[in-house]
């Protein structure tokens, strides 16, 4: 069984928002084939998978922000059984900030494909907007289809 964990890509990133994920559980992956987005403050980009095999389970939802080192997907072989990473990712969960979000587990029916036009925002964007007290999707609506960085949610409260 290899896990999945979020990369700690520079210094000081403490966490990334899966963006979306580019696989379904139970499909058949090739390493270093793309996972899913990973939407940090610096960049957005498609996390490779470690090792060829099958996508047993994905442990977090699209929109998910969640810190480095945490498990977000398990890939083996069809028949391994799965480990509980309960306590391995408990344990990050208390180490990183308080401002923690992690969505229910993704359903196997949800559809990559189906993400649409789903609101998407960099952690520090999410962050601004709970400072500024204004509402993500207000400034998804100035800026469509961009992913939100913190520099849109400031000037869209300053403009308020």
């Amino acid at each position: 069984m290899t896990p999945v964990a979020i990369p700690q890509l520079f210094e000081n990133m403490e966490e990334a928002t899966v963006g979306r994920w580019l696989v379904s559980e139970n499909q058949t992956i090739e390493k270093d084939a793309p996972l899913c987005e990973l939407i940090t403050e610096k960049t957005t980009l498609e996390l490779p998978a470690p090792a060829s095999g099958t996508v047993r389970k994905l442990l977090v939802a699209e929109k998910a922000i969640v810190p480095t080192h945490f498990v977000i997907a398990l890939l083996g072989e069809p028949d391994e059984n799965l480990p509980d990473l309960t306590q391995i990712n408990a344990h990050l969960e208390n180490q990183s900030a308080p401002k923690l979000e992690i969505p229910a587990p993704v359903s196997p029916t949800v559809s990559p494909q189906n993400s649409g036009s789903k609101l998407r925002a960099t952690p520090a964007a999410r962050r601004a907007a709970k400072v500024a007290g204004v509402s993500l999707e207000d400034v998804a609506a100035k800026f469509p289809g961009k992913v939100l960085g913190e520099d849109d949610v400031k000037s869209f409260a300053e403009a308020r």
